[in-house]
């Protein structure tokens, strides 16, 4: 007897396109209004600086009678902190795959210019490409986006901490204690048991570079603004600062950082026009090199990305597809260290 096949009717459609477009609409709208809010902010933020400064006068007067090598210092710090941002997640997404150095410095100067557009569009950009090119999964690269902001947290309050002492003892020899956590970070990172262990302390030694980073923009721009402050209100100041940068509203805090150090300047006695205006100087030198790092960064990964398309190599000193280790690229083995968190 032959029995003729029926065909197998579709199964429903449990997410029809007509309930994810709404969503997405909703998603978007979202993100262009805190946009549009992160604007004003900045907006007003430059406007109560202009009525405190009585029209920006003491500010340009403190920036043009500033030492020059202040300027200088100012102007290119941000590069620190794109440097070591990009070695900490580097050190963060080698626990899932195997990508070049230089290939995340660029990535991350890409990215950076695009995280001041709405939906953060340089942090979705960067999670496609680990996935497309480096075969690195997009929750795990989520997972190192999230741990980069745990490890700032924790970096903020070892500063915390070694601000606390600076204040407690006199002498320029203080000066080297921020340096002490970064080099006992490495050091530990050498005995540390598994891999994805040692990434980790490495990551963490990264992003304590990071926040001392800012700690000295901060010191250079309050500096050459006349505003008097402890290291340690620095310190305080530099951790809200990097605080309301995570904020996932809006890409580099824009508008939100300005107010909240405004905010907890005027908390400690100091004055808030004058705190604002040396965040804003800082916004300023940021603008000044993120646009065209940024621009030459993203054009080298288009390159990049059409040369691994057409099979000619890798961007950086390795080709992250070919080297990889199988049970680095695309889930946990046995020869990795469990997930932390």
């Amino acid at each position: 007897m032959v029995t003729t096949k029926q065909p197998i009717p579709d199964a429903p459609d449990q997410s029809p396109d007509g309930d994810i477009a709404p969503r997405r609409q909703t998603s978007k709208t979202r993100s262009l209004v805190t946009f549009a809010i992160s604007l004003l902010l900045l907006g007003g933020a430059g406007y109560f600086v202009y009525d405190a400064t009585n029209g920006l006068e003491g500010v340009w007067e403190s920036v043009r009678s500033a030492p020059w090598w202040m300027i200088v210092l100012i102007i290119i710090s941000p590069l620190g902190n794109h440097l070591s941002v990009a070695m900490c997640l580097h050190a963060l997404q080698s626990r899932h795959g195997k990508l070049g150095v230089r290939e995340m410095i660029v990535l991350i100067g890409s990215a950076w210019l695009f995280n001041y557009l709405p939906m953060r569009p340089g942090l979705i950009g960067r999670i496609g490409y680990h996935k497309a090119i480096n075969k690195i999964r997009l929750r795990d690269s989520l997972e190192s986006s999230i741990w980069s902001g745990v490890l700032a947290g924790v970096a903020n309050c070892v500063l915390l901490g070694v601000a606390f002492l600076m204040m407690r003892f006199d002498g320029g020899w203080v000066l080297l204690l921020p340096a002490v956590p970064v080099a006992l970070m490495f050091v530990v990172s050498t005995m540390m048991p598994g891999k994805r262990s040692r990434l980790m302390m490495l990551a963490l030694a990264y992003r304590q570079i990071d926040v001392i980073v800012w700690l000295g923009r901060y010191w250079l721009a309050f500096e050459v603004l006349g505003l008097d402050l402890s290291i340690g209100d620095i310190a305080v100041i530099s951790a809200v600062s990097q605080l309301a940068s995570l904020m996932p509203l809006t890409g580099s805090g824009l508008g939100f950082r300005e107010w909240a150090v405004g905010l907890m300047a005027s908390a400690g006695g100091h004055a808030m026009g004058t705190a604002m205006a040396g965040d804003l100087i800082n916004r300023a030198a940021e603008t000044f090199i993120v646009v065209p790092v940024g621009l030459v960064c993203t054009a080298l990964v288009a390159r990049h990305w059409r040369r691994v398309n057409n099979g000619a190599g890798a961007l950086a000193e390795d080709n992250p597809r070919a080297d990889a280790e199988g049970d680095d690229q695309s889930g946990d083995t046995g020869e990795q260290d469990p997930a932390e968190g």
